[in-house]
C-alpha cells in the first residue's frame, strides 16, 4: 500500500498519472492519496479549504481500481505531519507493507520534518522524478543511502537502502511538468485549464469558483 499525500490546490493530471504509475509499476494494490489538513512545510501560503482539496483529490480519483481519496489528515487535529498518518495505518492495518511517496525534492528537505527519524523507520519511501531533475536521489547534507543491487527488482530505476534499513524506491517514471501553482494562475487569468486537472476536478474549481481572486499569488 502506497500513501501519497499532498496540498493538492489543485489535484492535477501529474498527481494522478503518477498515482497510477506508482500502482502499476511498483504493484501495489492501493494507493491512498489524502490532501494535508495544515501543511506543515507551507506556512506562507494560504491553501484553499481542505473540503475542496478533499473534493478534488475524490472526483480525480473517482473510478480507478486501487487508487482512492482519504481524509485521515482532516480528521486529525494539529499540523499533518507525515509520521502520525503513517502510524494511524499502521495501527488500523498492522500487516500492511506500507510505503510513503514523495518528489525527490520532498526527499532532500526530509531531515527537516517532524521526528523525522522514526519516520525513516517505520516505512519504505518510493521518490518521484521531477522534470529537468537526474536520476540519482539526493539526500540532505551528511545523509548516507546505499544503492542496492539493481537486478533485484523487476521494474526499471533504483533502490537504495536508508539508515536502519528501510528501502527507498527510485523507479524511473515519466515526469510530467504540471505545477499547480500555474494552474491557479492560469484560472486566475481566466485562461483554460482543460488537459491540466480531470475533468471532474475543472467542474469542480469552475463550480465553486476556486482561485480566482488570490492576491497573494499576484507578485511576479
Amino acid at each position: 500500500m502506497a500513501l501519497f499525500g499532498g496540498t493538492f490546490d489543485p489535484f492535477h493530471n501529474g498527481h494522478l498519472r503518477m498515482a497510477i504509475e506508482v500502482k502499476e509499476t511498483l504493484r501495489v494494490s492501493r494507493v491512498i492519496l489524502f490532501p494535508a489538513h495544515h501543511p506543515p512545510h507551507k506556512p506562507m501560503r494560504p491553501v484553499s479549504e481542505v473540503h475542496h482539496r478533499f473534493a478534488m483529490v475524490s472526483a480525480g480519483a473517482a473510478g480507478l481500481p486501487g487508487i482512492e481519496a482519504s481524509d485521515i489528515e482532516i480528521r486529525r487535529e494539529g499540523p499533518s505531519y507525515s509520521l502520525l498518518t503513517v502510524l494511524d495505518f499502521r495501527r488500523a492495518l498492522p500487516d500492511a507493507q506500507i510505503l510513503i511517496v514523495m518528489g525527490a525534492d520532498s526527499f532532500a528537505e526530509v531531515s527537516t520534518w517532524h521526528r523525522y527519524e522514526d519516520l525513516l523507520s517505520a516505512c519504505d519511501f518510493v521518490l518521484l522524478p521531477r522534470s529537468g531533475a537526474g536520476p540519482e536521489p539526493a539526500p540532505p547534507v551528511g545523509f548516507r543511502i546505499e544503492k542496492e543491487d539493481p537486478h533485484c527488482y523487476s521494474w526499471l530505476g533504483r533502490s537504495y537502502r536508508l539508515p536502519g534499513g528501510r528501502r527507498l524506491f527510485c523507479p524511473s517514471l515519466p515526469a510530467l511538468d504540471i505545477s499547480s501553482s500555474d494552474i491557479r494562475e492560469k484560472v486566475r487569468k481566466g485562461m483554460c485549464i482543460r488537459g491540466l486537472v480531470p475533468p471532474e476536478v475543472e467542474r469542480y474549481v469552475v463550480a465553486n469558483g476556486l482561485y480566482v481572486d488570490r492576491p497573494e499569488e499576484r507578485r511576479p
